[in-house]
């Protein structure tokens, strides 16, 4: 009997019957249900992309340090915490970047350093890996927000996770670009960054100089 119920649960699972009940079409939805990113793969213990400084410090508490930097044109206030790393962008006071580092982090479905590309995938979806600064990388993107992506870092020994990062920020410079014809939240950084290069590379402001004297006729060696 007992046989016979898995073998019509099997069935059932490859539409060949059609049980009465809900059990079996759960039991079938978790079988060949793929990975999928979601969005709260997109924060880390409750800090999303976009929150305020101020959340993050209600959050995370007080960072070590904080110190400037820029990645493609956008300026930001990376703020360092044990094994985590928040950028805030400087244009708007917002979290675009959340870098997680070390063993201890964990993510849903128990994601955590040294999982294998299988179980990540599993969690996430099939993926081809990236390479970027000789570091391979599965890299999935937010539904609806094409800019917002996670990127996970493997170990190119073993293919296992090694380190995560959530952002915001642009990935490429052609992506820079896109973001600043789009209008994103970093969109003012991108854009001081183009008027800076424009800036050198076409029409140099030349008003703090000191201005020359004009040219005196000299007459007999004298300046008249």
């Amino acid at each position: 009997m007992r046989k016979a119920a898995a073998g019509l649960a099997f069935l059932a699972c490859f539409g060949i019957i059609s049980p009465e009940g809900t059990w079996c079409s759960l039991v079938c939805s978790s079988i060949v249900e793929a990975g999928a990113v979601q969005d709260e793969d997109f924060s880390y213990q409750g800090l999303k992309l976009g929150d305020s400084e101020e959340r993050m410090r209600e959050i995370l508490g007080e960072p070590l340090f904080d110190k400037p930097q820029t990645i493609l044109g956008v300026s930001l206030k990376v703020c360092e915490y044990q094994d985590v790393k928040v950028g805030v962008a400087k244009s708007t006071g917002k979290v675009v970047d959340i870098a997680l580092s070390g063993e201890k982090y964990t993510l849903r479905r128990g994601v955590r350093y040294g999982a294998t590309s299988y179980w990540l995938q599993k969690v996430y979806g099939p993926n081809e890996r990236q390479w970027q600064g000789g570091v391979p990388y599965l890299i999935y993107t937010r539904s609806n927000h094409r800019h917002e992506h996670l990127l996970l870092a493997l170990d190119s020994d073993q293919w296992c996770l090694d380190s995560v990062r959530i952002t915001a920020l642009p990935l490429t410079e052609d992506e820079a670009d896109m973001m600043v014809i789009e209008g994103a939240d970093v969109e003012e950084g991108l854009e001081a960054a183009a008027t800076e290069v424009n800036s050198v590379e076409g029409k140099i402001d030349i008003s703090s100089l000191p201005k020359e004297e004009p040219a005196k006729l000299k007459i007999g060696g004298k300046a008249e």
